[in-house]
């Protein structure tokens, strides 16, 4: 059997893994339209900073990833379609490549707005590693001191906050009124954007829109307008990176049968190619996995979820199935994290149709847990600025009182990996017991359910 994938980030990577634990002898041909092997894509600004080891980086081991899995690697190879019917994949070169199976995981691509001055020198996304590298390179040269960053997502607030870290002055642009619009709701992305702003020097300009980029080679300042209103000003920059979010490569099946996300009311699309439990789209021999598609959620509904998680879990379905086993994805959840250094947040599931919310504020942790029919629909958290405790082994403190102060312990990222996994992928009902952990903040011990039993009686 030949077997073609289309990609080269986590979704392939993990599929290939997957493919040959099961099928040894069958040919791989991995094709991507980057130079590089297999990397974190979370971990961009890592890469601006320059604090990111290779091995971190290549976190599949680099090119020796395709020599232990056998896989014929051709980078700089970027496919333009997919013809199902005669069972090929085209290149941008005009090569033509059969498969007997193929597997779509070409990502997303970084959506840039329609804006006048988008093509100047100093502008920029942020998503692939060769977008990090130019970054870091215009810093490094000494050319660029202030930076705006358009869209306050996930990427824009961690690119703003490594590059306010790094000595540049930083103003943040958002078109809607709040920052991680599609991550917090309001009141927690108010009491993040709020601590960002106070701990950091980032400016953030929220409600409003950017009308143009200005500049005679390179870009020098940012023409900006707020909602609803006429009158423009100008902020004046040195580069601007785009980070507004990412569109799935759907372009690779245009023209064929395979079906992609469709809103049925508006026959719009709203997602990725549309796959199956298994990860099969609707011709059989092809699978497609990761932010390309849109795939089956923990309640069954299609959604598109562009997060590294569910594109190695989505990777591994996939890549069973095409060995010919049978393999169900039990479900993907868009389970994220925001890696700023002063205030951190994460999220998970949805939080829209929620009929009970959970909110408990206490020390410098705000959590909120969403629920309906007595199960998590999804969480949010808020870490702020860690405050000084009293030193509880201080020996003055300890003769004057026997009271301590409680740090309380278990919140941080870890703490939505546990979150995610007891609620949303093990589908644990929110019990009296879970309550009780959460409104503690004893966050860990729902990871470990001899803590749970010991601990709620």
């Amino acid at each position: 059997m030949k077997v073609v994938i289309v990609g080269n980030g986590p979704a392939a990577a993990s599929a290939v893994e997957a493919f040959r634990s099961v099928d040894k002898e069958s040919d791989i041909i991995l094709l991507s339209d980057e130079e590089f092997p297999t990397y974190a894509p979370n971990c961009m600004e890592n890469v601006i900073r320059d604090d990111i080891s290779k091995e971190a980086l290549f976190y599949k081991g680099g090119e020796k990833f395709y020599e232990v899995y056998r896989v014929d690697f051709r980078p700089n190879s970027r496919v333009v379609r997919v013809d199902n019917k005669k069972k090929v994949v085209v290149t941008e070169k005009g090569e033509k490549i059969s498969y007997d199976r193929c597997l779509l995981a070409a990502g997303a691509y970084a959506f840039v707005p329609p804006i006048e001055g988008v093509n100047l020198k100093g502008v920029t996304t942020a998503k692939t590693l060769k977008d990090a590298l130019q970054i870091r390179e215009w810093i490094t040269s000494g050319k660029v001191k202030r930076v705006v960053v358009i869209g306050a997502g996930p990427i824009g607030i961690e690119d703003a906050e490594t590059l306010w870290h790094m000595g540049l002055e930083v103003t943040v642009i958002e078109i809607f009124d709040r920052v991680l619009p599609r991550m917090l709701d309001p009141q927690m992305a108010q009491a993040y954007g709020e601590t960002l702003t106070k701990e950091t020097g980032i400016k953030l300009l929220l409600n409003h829109q950017v009308v143009a980029l200005h500049g005679k080679d390179w870009v020098e300042a940012v023409e900006v307008k707020e909602r609803g209103k006429d009158e423009s000003f100008f902020i004046r920059t040195d580069m601007v990176i785009i980070s507004t979010g990412v569109r799935p490569r759907t372009n690779l099946v245009e023209g064929t049968d395979i079906k992609i996300h469709i809103d049925e009311k508006t026959g719009r699309p709203i997602g990725g190619i549309l796959v199956d439990e298994y990860q099969r789209t609707s011709d059989p021999d092809v699978f497609a996995a990761g932010d390309i598609a849109s795939g089956v959620d923990v309640w069954g509904n299609h959604r598109w979820i562009a997060l590294f998680p569910p594109a190695q879990q989505a990777g591994y379905v996939a890549g069973y199935n095409m060995a010919g086993k049978e393999v169900k994805n039990l479900g993907l959840v868009d389970y994220n994290a925001v890696k700023t250094r002063k205030v951190t947040a994460g999220s998970a599931g949805v939080y829209e149709d929620a009929e009970e919310e959970l909110t408990v504020e206490k020390g410098p942790f705000l959590v909120k847990v969403f629920l309906k029919d007595g199960t998590v629909r999804g969480y949010q958290f808020v870490g702020l600025p860690k405050r000084k405790l009293i030193n509880p082994s201080n020996r003055l403190l300890k003769a004057l009182s026997p009271t301590q102060s409680v740090n309380f312990t278990g919140m941080g990222l870890e703490a939505s990996g546990v979150l995610f996994h007891f609620f949303l992928k093990l589908k644990r009902r929110f019990t009296k017991a879970t309550r009780r952990a959460v409104e503690d903040l004893l966050i860990r011990a729902l990871a470990n359910p001899s803590l749970e039993r010991s601990l709620y009686r």
